[in-house]
């Protein structure tokens, strides 16, 4: 499982680069184009909103993977052997509660919005929302990995 997630993020990263890169470049030409030229395009405000999206959710989920979210390090730092991995343990049963929830109610959302189009690219608003029940699904397999590990550690005692 740990070997198709990083094969999975080798994909995702230069996608989120370039959604990036798009984001950089769409919001520069729209203020070059309303600042210097009076003019502006809407669709391109709209595109750089869709990417951002984009990587708000995909970044969340190689987050997850790295365990580079928000948790309580406080208490981490302080707990040694089983406290620890119960510890962990917690952390992550928190985080694949909200990435089910990321999963059925972004599922729900993304067929809510099927039927709707975007004002501006006239695109289906399925494109933007789609993102986050697939991003609930990779770090619900994320967590996965980590609570055999941390199931492991709590079983053995040991500290890392």
């Amino acid at each position: 499982m740990d070997g198709l997630l990083s094969r999975l993020e080798q994909w995702l990263r230069p996608l989120l680069a370039a959604l990036l890169a798009l984001i950089t470049a769409g919001v520069f030409a729209q203020v070059v184009l309303r600042y210097l030229f009076d003019e502006s395009f809407l669709w391109g405000e709209e595109l750089s909103l869709f990417a951002f999206i984009w990587c708000v959710y995909l970044g969340a989920a190689i987050s997850t993977r790295h365990r580079s979210h928000f948790s309580f390090d406080l208490a981490a730092g302080l707990l040694k052997g089983r406290a620890a991995g119960a510890q962990r343990l917690t952390v992550d049963l928190a985080v694949l509660a909200v990435a089910v929830l990321m999963l059925v109610e972004g599922w729900s959302f993304s067929q809510l919005s099927i039927q709707r189009l975007s004002p501006a690219l006239g695109i289906t608003l399925l494109v933007p929302t789609i993102v986050i029940p697939a991003s609930g699904a990779f770090m619900i397999l994320a967590v996965l990995v980590d609570l055999a590990r941390d199931l492991g550690r709590i079983r053995s005692g040991r500290h890392d």
